[in-house]
């Protein structure tokens, strides 16, 4: 990940192609069986992004999560995982269809959804961190207000490829984390975790921005733990 002085990647590419994939296979693989009856209606898990969820760099099939919701069809809570993730976007900045993470929530968050999950965005650097606490903060009320009653709200912050994380990115992390605490939202730090900085080279593109097939996996190995939590 480059640091705050120098130019970053954007995280460009064909954003909603991957929520209808996405969508699809968890409403394809489960159309069949639950037509019978065999199977009650499925809660919704609704991921909140941009191009780390969305598989840009490899392939929206190999994007974590569709590789969470295939764990999901496997076991016992079958959420139907629904990607709204967009390229470019954060709390603050727009994505490439103009929306950010609010908007994302809008479109996509309903009284089905059981979980809504953020994850990022380091697309908001160069923002004042009170302007991110103020959108995030946005955000994830207008989720609980959208969601069902009992829906649980994850938010993942940024994570960093390098140790020491750069001094920026920690800041949008405090900022959502104050966010997740003025919201009863469960926060995870990537950063304090270790998701990536130890692995990037295994886990990380030769863009230096997005992860690769294997980065993908173990994306959603971690947050299939944090759903477990």
């Amino acid at each position: 990940m480059a640091s705050s002085d120098e130019p970053r990647p954007a995280r460009r590419g064909p954003a909603r192609a991957v929520v209808i994939a996405v969508a699809g296979i968890a409403l394809i693989a489960f159309a069949s069986v639950a037509s019978t009856g065999l199977l009650p209606a499925r809660d919704r898990l609704v991921v909140i992004g941009d191009s780390l969820s969305t598989g840009f760099g490899t392939s929206a099939e190999e994007s974590w999560p569709v590789l969470l919701a295939r764990a999901e069809e496997a076991g016992p809570g079958r959420l139907e995982v629904v990607n709204a993730a967009e390229n470019g976007s954060g709390y603050v900045a727009p994505g490439d269809e103009g929306d950010t993470f609010g908007t994302e929530v809008d479109q996509f968050v309903n009284e089905d959804t059981k979980v809504v999950l953020f994850f990022g965005s380091d697309n908001d650097f160069g923002n004042p961190p009170s302007q991110i606490t103020e959108a995030a903060t946005t955000a994830f009320q207008a989720a609980r207000a959208k969601a069902a009653p009992d829906a649980r709200l994850i938010v993942v912050g940024p994570p960093s490829y390098t140790f020491p994380a750069d001094s920026e990115l920690t800041s949008i992390r405090d900022a959502l984390r104050t966010a997740a605490d003025r919201t009863g939202s469960d926060f995870v730090d990537p950063i304090a975790e270790d998701w990536i900085a130890g692995h990037a080279d295994e886990l990380i593109g030769p863009d230096g921005e997005h992860p690769t097939s294997a980065g993908h996996e173990r994306l959603a190995q971690l947050l299939e733990e944090v759903l477990a939590r």
